[in-house]
């Protein structure tokens, strides 16, 4: 491999290049998210909630025994409450680390070189990288947290409200199945940031090793 190879080329051919077809007009930094699905289940998150909202909201307006509802709506909205949030976590992570690769793509290592700035560049790249993770981590561990709610009570509040409002149009919907598919989004969504930083972690490291720049402590 030649040592004139870019810094940056390298790295991008690992985690933010995009697949063979160029002519798709895709941004190179956006295909290992993309790779992992993660954008996707974001939105399928999305649209799952959407759906749960939109029923209570309809059953609000049809005014059908409001009283005895009152409760188990409330605690509904509560927790649907909580997982927007943890998917608006999610999807602030799924930008910077699409920033971060985007920055590191249009980067001119070749100038930087010249300039004796690439070290310092890359380092600086590191940084942010390991300051990603540390939010990725402090997110899961509010997932838990989530899960746990999800596992002794959705399921629950949500048979409670939905046969409470029983309505033929939503008789067949299997809430077991509805909250594992939550759950096991979240998760996998989870799983897919932490396999991007850090591959993109591994290879910052390994490109500074391979050049001699530093020399890596124990820092992953």
């Amino acid at each position: 491999e030649s040592e004139k190879e870019s810094l940056f080329t390298k790295i991008e051919k690992e985690n933010c290049k995009e697949s063979e077809t160029s002519t798709t007009g895709n941004p190179p930094w956006r295909m290992d998210l993309h790779a992992l699905g993660v954008s996707f289940k974001i939105k399928r998150l999305k649209q799952q909630l959407m759906m749960i909202e939109r029923y209570i909201g309809k059953q609000e307006s049809q005014e059908i025994d409001k009283i005895s509802s009152d409760t188990g709506k409330r605690a509904l909205l509560l927790l649907i409450t909580l997982l927007n949030k943890q998917v608006t976590r999610y999807q602030s992570l799924q930008e910077k680390i699409d920033d971060l690769c985007k920055k590191m793509h249009v980067s001119d290592p070749e100038k930087m070189k010249a300039n004796g700035e690439a070290k310092t560049l890359l380092e600086h790249f590191l940084d942010e990288t390991f300051q990603l993770q540390r939010y990725i981590v402090a997110t899961g561990q509010k997932l838990m947290e989530i899960q746990s709610k999800i596992a002794s009570g959705f399921v629950e509040i949500l048979v409670g409200f939905i046969t409470t409002e029983s309505s033929a149009s939503i008789s067949s919907f299997d809430t077991e199945r509805f909250a594992e598919n939550i759950k096991s989004l979240f998760q996998e969504v989870q799983r897919g940031l932490e396999v991007r930083i850090s591959r993109i972690i591994g290879d910052l490291g390994g490109t500074l090793a391979r050049e001699g720049m530093i020399h890596l402590k124990q820092r992953i």
